[in-house]
C-alpha cells in the first residue's frame, strides 16, 4: 500500500517472515510493530496483565506471537496456598501483601486450608489478593474443619475478572453486602460439600447473569431451589445443572431457564430437582436414583415433570430403579405416545444396573419398546459388582419378550462387571441378535468365562461363543479408558 508523505516520498508495509509488520523508507527497512522486537521475556511479562483468553488470542497477531501466553510467567500463573496444621495464616499473608503493586495477574488461585485456625477476617484478605490479581479461576477448599470452626464464603469479595468458581466445605451464609456488584465474567460455579442457605443461594444467582455451569455435590442445599410463593430468578444462559447427592428439598419450581441443554440428577426421586422447564431442550440428561420409581403415580410425577419434548437428547444415562416407568406408560403393550418419550435422535445410551435380576432384565425390554431409539449408535451396561460367584444364577424367566426392532445403528456396546449370570449373557446374546450393524462388544469381567453356564438357554451359548471366536466380543479384565461414555466423570477440585 502506498502513502504520499509530504516530500513526494512512497512508503509500503510488508509482513517479513517472522510476521513482524515493517515500514519500507527508501531503502531503510524500520520496524513498524516494536512491541513484537522486545525480549519474549517482556512480552510474557505484558501477556500477564491480559486475562488469560485475551493472552491466547495475541497468537493471531503475528508467528511471534503464537504460543507465547504459554510462558506468561509460568510458573507464577498458578498459585496454591496451603495452610496445614503448624502454619501461620498471618505470615502467609504478610508474603503476599508485601509484594509490589501492581500485583501479578494470576489465572488460578487456590487456598487449601487443614487444621488451622483461619479467622474470616484473614480469609477475606486471602481473597482481597486474589481479587487484586485479577484471578479467573478460584479455589476454596478446607478440610478436617470442625463445626466451630467452619468458614463464610463471601462472594462479592472474589475477583471482578472471576470466570471458575469452586469451593469445598466452606459455608456460603449471606450474600447481602453493600457495594456488592454482578460478576459479569462468572461462567461456571462448582459447590462441593458446601453448605449454603436459600439466600445466599439466590443472591449468588442474582450476581451471576453469565452463569453457564451450575454443579452442586454432597451440598446442604436448604431448599436452595424451593420457593413456595414464586419462582427462583436463574440466570438465562444457563445450560448445564448438576445436582448430586444433596440433602434439602432441591426443587427447581419451574424454574425458567430456556438455555437449559444438560441435566444431571444423583439423589432420592422424593427430593429431586425436577418440574424442568417444558420448552427446555435438553442434549444430555443424567438420572440416578437411590430408590425405585415402582408406582404408576410416581411414573406419571417423572414423565411430567421432563421437559415435553426430548426430541433433541443425543446422550441419556439412566438407571435401573428409573426403567419400569415404561411399564406404567404404556397402554395393553403399546406406547401411550406422550411427547417426550421420543427419543429419535438419541446417539448414546447408558444403562446404570444397580440390581441385574429377570425383572429387571424385563423392565429393560419394555423401555426399549416403549422409548424407541432408532438411531443409538453406542450403548454402555454397568452391572452391579455381585458378591457372589459367576456359577450362581436365579432361576427366574425373563417375562418380557425382547423388543424386535429399534437397534439397527447400534456400533459399539459395552457391558461393564460381567459375573456370568444367566440375565447377562441373554442380554448381550439379545445385542448380537437384533445389532445389524455392531462392530464390537466389550466385556469387562473380573472372571475367566465358564465352560458351562446352567440355565442359559443352547442358543444363546451358541451365538456367545461364536462371537468369542470370530473376535465380536471382545473380553477384558480391566476397564478400556480409550471407549468411555459421555457421562463418565473423573473426580477433580479445579474447574477445567
Amino acid at each position: 500500500m502506498a502513502i504520499d508523505s509530504g516530500g513526494g516520498g512512497a512508503k509500503r508495509q510488508r509482513v517479513d517472515e517472522q510476521g513482524d509488520r515493517c515500514e519500507m523508507v527508501g531503502s531503510d527497512a524500520v520496524p513498524m510493530d516494536r512491541i513484537s522486537a522486545l525480549p519474549d521475556e517482556l512480552r510474557q511479562r505484558i501477556l500477564t496483565h491480559l486475562p488469560l483468553k485475551d493472552a491466547i488470542r495475541t497468537g493471531a497477531l503475528a508467528h511471534g506471537w503464537r504460543d507465547l501466553w504459554k510462558g506468561r510467567w509460568a510458573h507464577r500463573a498458578s498459585l496454591e496456598v496451603h495452610l496445614r496444621s503448624r502454619d501461620d495464616p498471618r505470615r502467609e499473608l504478610d508474603a503476599l501483601e508485601h509484594e509490589p503493586r501492581p500485583r501479578r495477574r494470576l489465572d488460578r488461585f487456590s487456598l487449601i486450608v487443614d487444621i488451622c485456625k483461619l479467622k474470616s477476617s484473614e480469609l477475606r484478605r486471602f481473597l482481597d489478593y486474589a481479587s487484586e490479581c485479577g484471578v479467573e479461576d478460584l479455589h476454596v477448599e478446607t478440610r478436617k474443619i470442625t463445626a466451630a470452626d467452619k468458614l463464610s464464603f463471601h462472594l462479592p469479595l472474589s475477583s471482578p475478572s472471576l470466570a471458575c468458581l469452586s469451593l469445598r466445605r466452606i459455608s456460603v451464609s449471606s450474600m447481602y453486602y453493600k457495594g456488592a456488584r454482578s460478576f459479569q465474567a462468572l461462567q461456571v460455579i462448582r459447590l462441593h460439600s458446601v453448605n449454603i442457605t436459600q439466600a445466599a443461594f439466590r443472591k449468588m444467582m442474582e450476581l451471576c447473569p453469565s452463569l453457564l455451569t451450575l454443579d452442586l455435590r454432597d451440598c446442604d442445599c436448604d431448599d436452595c431451589f424451593w420457593n413456595y410463593d414464586r419462582c427462583l430468578v436463574m440466570p438465562q444462559n444457563l445450560r448445564s445443572v448438576s445436582v448430586t447427592e444433596c440433602d434439602g428439598f432441591t426443587l427447581l419450581n419451574m424454574v425458567p431457564l430456556p438455555n437449559l441443554r444438560s441435566f444431571h440428577y444423583s439423589g432420592h426421586f422424593v427430593e429431586a430437582p425436577f418440574n424442568l422447564p417444558g420448552d427446555a431442550v435438553l442434549a444430555d440428561l443424567y438420572i440416578l436414583f437411590a430408590d425405585s420409581v415402582s408406582i404408576k403415580y410416581d411414573a406419571k410425577r417423572l414423565n411430567s415433570s421432563l421437559p415435553k419434548d426430548l426430541s433433541g437428547l443425543n446422550v441419556l444415562t439412566i438407571c435401573s430403579n428409573v426403567l419400569p416407568v415404561a411399564s406404567f406408560l404404556t397402554d395393553d403393550g403399546k406406547s401411550a405416545h406422550l411427547p417426550n418419550l421420543n427419543l429419535n435422535s438419541l446417539r448414546e445410551l447408558q444403562l446404570l444396573m444397580l440390581k441385574m435380576d429377570a425383572v429387571n432384565l424385563a423392565d429393560l425390554y419394555v423401555f426399549l419398546k416403549t422409548c424407541q431409539c432408532p438411531n443409538l449408535e453406542r450403548l454402555f451396561v454397568q452391572l452391579p459388582k455381585s458378591s457372589y460367584g459367576p456359577m450362581e444364577c436365579s432361576t427366574d424367566e425373563v417375562r418380557e419378550e425382547p423388543p424386535e426392532n429399534g437397534l439397527d445403528n447400534l456400533v459399539i456396546v459395552k457391558v461393564m462387571n460381567f459375573n456370568w449370570h444367566r440375565t447377562e449373557v441373554e442380554l448381550v446374546s439379545f445385542l448380537l441378535r437384533k445389532a445389524s450393524s455392531l462392530r464390537k462388544l466389550l466385556i469387562v469381567s473380573p472372571n475367566i468365562a465358564p465352560l458351562d453356564l446352567p440355565g442359559v438357554q443352547e442358543a444363546d451359548l451358541v451365538l456367545f461363543k461364536e462371537a468369542l471366536t470370530n473376535g465380536k466380543i471382545i473380553l477384558s479384565e480391566s476397564d478400556d479408558a480409550a471407549t468411555q461414555p459421555y457421562h463418565f466423570e473423573v473426580p477433580s477440585s479445579s474447574c477445567q
